[in-house]
């Protein structure tokens, strides 16, 4: 233990502060009893920064209090104060002398040689374990989301910096160095500030809207970024599932989790109201392999209750290193509730003159109203809304909110950045960013369709082109798009166009017209509100198609959202198909002469579609409109009705398709997938508008997901059939959270058809999937890491039950995996 004399130095110049000590010397007076204060700020020594929740108790009592998120405490005693004892979990303890009141105290903790270790308890049950068990036993009554009803302010602040402290001392002698130039860009100012004001309310059980009502981010007017501020980490330590960043992490506060995470007191307090404090550290128990947390727990004993939690994953990242903190407060003397969240953030895989930008988040909640009365009614689409005002909140609206009135370094970030903003473009940038999403790259009032400059398949071959479509600075209710591109391979040129017409915005109402000439997959099946992004890997099959049909659609389409969770679309087209291949549709009543290739399919008809995620949730922007996901299956649904004499059509049929996709995690297993896809068509019509079996083939090549992988192209044909994909990663289950850890996954598909009439279709050859389809296969993803941003793995696959080779080399085939972590 460590006895100093304090330095000293005033971080509370700023007026909030004063209202505090203010607020203290007034209670003093009313109560007519003398009280003692000590007023300061606890840093870490290493790296300057301050620290949360760190434990102060005075003179020789057991009586204490904490530092808050932003590591200020305030110490009141009714004698005098002549030591301050603190302590924190990882480093050496600290006793100083006190004379007489001190209000600008500044102290640094040195860390502990030596970290927390996973012992052995001889006698008897570890004692962090009846603590830990009161708290499972209370979770649910201390969980703020098993309230009936609460409202929330929060307001969120966020810098991104580089510590000087890392720069060396030497940096300030070489004028001319990159260090002393980064050391004094950040003397007086940071990287990046942002801002925001929110608005939450929920309803029991999952009702759940935030409402950004101010916002203002250095350099930028466009709110995209505010994407990752409301990502970071979950509201509540009660979750079975602690979110940080986009991974979710087993709370150590579960029944069985003795078995999974060592617990250990470090320290114990009283609160001057008598409660008692326990501070626990945690960490994942050696040998097990898991997504895990290590940190620090203080329990109150009012209610068995967190207090203060700081947590972080357990295996070490190699691209961003995340810690959380999180405070609550005993709300109307009756329940826990989270007051102050803050959010650490290192980025490992970025490197600025050999140093790594780090992130500092803080949220303040603030008038926080438990069980009021609410209706569902109240809540909106969009789980994150945007208040179109937001952006334009002027200094008087921002103090009213804020913790504290901007630094004057704050001011020079703003100052400093916005004018970089501005001569740089970086909103042009962002909204660049936002349309390479949503495969558009805005140029002027027009956007470049990405997904129609180049794609390969193996009938196309390598296809050049390009795609234009209108954006809002042209209309914000017409939109006007077409195409115009080349088939290396197949030497012909494809073309389209087409209009629509936003009709209503909060309903998301549409008409669209168009006619395109291009070539589409022989038995491919399409679902309405399909996502088309680059970046998804069942994307990747496209590679492997080989037989396709020359088509010319006329088409007219109305859809829109008729509920929260649901879209809905209804369709008219037209089609003529050429197939490109020696083809025969041959009725048994029909005669065609021999040789003669029938080459010319009319198909008119009738669709509805519908897409439901039940709980999706939503974040809307003004211009934008990002999905946060859903715990529910999501299904789509198409019903054709094909109309035989209409405009030359020359086939009536029924034809239904039905998707559903589901994801699940497992508690100490990971996470599994699964894809059910089925079809059924009613009348004999041409393979055309059949169903092919989703084969995805060759012999080494990229994964595809949602496709056979063992399975030729072109190798069945059916009018009805069901398939099912499934996979699971076992994410660091097996590997542990060493650094080169690659994730395992398993994967297993499974298929079964028929075909009613399959004399009719002649010259080319299918099978017919009457039996099961089996084929299964072991993945190694993140083999390979790239800048943390995409991935590298490899897999095998291996095809077998009845429709296995008979030379067994023949079932295998072996696949590059590539997954990006956006």
């Amino acid at each position: 233990m460590l006895i100093a004399n304090h330095k000293t130095r005033n971080p509370f110049y700023k007026p909030g502060n004063w209202i505090v000590i203010l607020t203290f010397f007034i209670f003093s007076h009313i109560s007519y009893a003398q009280q003692y204060h000590c007023l300061g700020k606890v840093y870490d020594e290493e790296t300057g920064r301050s620290m949360a929740f760190v434990n102060i108790v005075a003179n020789n009592s057991n009586i204490g209090t904490a530092t808050d998120i932003d590591g200020k405490f305030l110490v009141v005693s009714e004698t005098p104060i002549n030591l301050l004892r603190f302590s924190y979990v990882g480093y050496e303890p600290l006793v100083i002398e006190i004379s007489g009141e001190a209000n600008n105290l500044v102290i640094h903790l040195r860390r502990s040689a030596t970290e927390l270790r996973e012992i052995v308890i001889l006698a008897g049950e570890n004692p962090a374990h009846r603590i830990i068990q009161k708290v499972i036993e209370n979770r649910d009554k201390n969980d703020p989301e098993q309230l009936k009803s609460f409202s929330y302010t929060s307001y969120d602040k966020m810098i991104f910096t580089i510590d000087t402290l890392e720069i060396p001392e030497e940096a300030n002698e070489v004028g001319d160095s990159s260090s002393y130039k980064i050391k004094k860009f950040l003397k007086d100012k940071d990287f990046f500030l942002m801002e925001t004001v929110s608005e939450r309310k929920y309803l029991a059980p999952d009702r759940n809207h935030e409402k950004i009502i101010a916002t203002r981010i250095s350099g930028f007017k466009d709110p995209l970024l505010l994407f990752l501020s409301s990502q970071l980490q979950s509201t509540s330590f009660y979750k079975e599932l602690i979110k940080i960043g986009d991974k979710n992490y087993i709370n150590p506060l579960l029944k069985g989790s003795f078995k999974k995470y060592f617990f250990m007191i470090e320290d114990t307090t009283y609160t001057p109201n008598f409660d008692t404090l326990f501070i626990i550290s945690f960490k994942q128990r050696d040998n097990t392999n898991f997504e895990g947390l290590k940190g620090v727990l203080t329990i109150n004993s009012n209610g068995w209750a967190i207090q203060n939690v700081i947590a972080e994953p357990s295996a070490t990242n190699d691209g961003i290193s995340m810690v959380i903190q999180q405070k609550y407060e005993f709300i109307d003397d009756k329940y826990w509730f989270p007051v102050q969240l803050n959010t650490d953030i290192l980025f490992n895989n970025v490197s600025i003159e050999g140093f790594s930008p780090k992130g500092q988040g803080k949220s303040y909640l603030k008038d926080i109203v438990l069980n009021p009365d609410m209706v569902k009614r109240d809540f909106k689409r969009e789980t994150i809304g945007f208040d179109l005002l937001a952006g334009e909140r002027d200094e008087v609206f921002w103090n009213i909110y804020r913790n504290d009135s901007l630094s004057e370094r704050d001011q020079k970030t703003y100052s400093f950045i916005d004018s970089i903003g501005e001569k740089a473009n970086l909103d042009r940038k962002v909204k660049t960013l936002k349309a390479l999403i949503d495969n558009r790259l805005p140029v002027g009032f027009m956007d470049i369709n990405l997904s129609k400059l180049i794609h390969y398949n193996q009938y196309e071959g390598l296809y050049l082109g390009l795609g234009l479509l209108t954006n809002q600075k042209f209309s914000e209710t017409i939109s006007i798009g077409g195409f115009w591109g080349y088939g290396l391979h197949d030497k012909r040129a494809k073309y389209g166009g087409d209009v629509t017409l936003l009709l209503n915005r909060y309903k998301d109402t549409k008409l669209k017209i168009g006619y395109y000439d291009f070539a589409t997959e022989t038995g491919g099946t399409t679902f309405f509100d399909d996502s088309e992004n680059a970046f998804n890997p069942a994307m990747y099959r496209q590679f492997y198609i080989k037989r396709m049909d020359q088509t010319t659609r006329m088409e007219a389409a109305f859809s829109f959202k008729p509920h929260r969770y649901a879209n809905l679309n209804f369709g008219f087209h037209r089609d003529k198909k050429i197939p490109t291949y020696e083809y025969l549709f041959q009725k048994s009543d029909t005669y065609i002469e021999d040789n003669v290739v029938q080459n010319n399919f009319h198909f008119t008809g009738f669709s509805s579609g519908f897409r439901l995620a039940i709980k999706e949730k939503f974040l809307q922007m003004p211009d934008t409109r990002i999905s946060l996901g859903t715990n529910w299956p999501v299904i789509w649904f198409n019903y054709t009705l094909g109309v035989g004499g209409l405009l030359e059509s020359e086939f009536s049929y029924n034809k239904f398709d039905v998707k559903v996709e589901y994801k699940k995690f497992f508690r100490y297993f990971g996470e599994s997938k699964i894809i059910i896809r089925g079809g059924f068509i009613d009348k004999p019509i041409p393979c055309a508008n059949l169903y092919n079996g989703m084969g995805a083939y060759s012999k080494f090549a990229i994964y595809a997901t949602e496709a056979f992988v063992t399975m030729d192209a072109t190798e069945f044909l059916a009018d009805q059939y069901l398939f099912a994909f499934y996979s699971h990663s076992f994410g660091k289950l097996l590997f542990g959270n060493r650094r080169f850890a690659p994730e395992l996954s398993i994967a297993s598909n499974f298929g079964i058809g028929d075909l009613n009439q399959s004399q009719y279709h002649q010259g080319i050859d299918f099978k017919v999937m009457n039996q099961l389809y089996c084929e299964s296969g072991l993945l190694l993803n993140n083999l390979l890491k790239f800048q943390g941003f995409y991935s590298l793995g490899a897999s095998v696959f291996y095809r077998y039950g009845y429709y296995h080779h008979p030379i067994i080399s023949n079932n295998f085939t072996y696949r590059i995996v590539l997954n990006y972590f956006f």
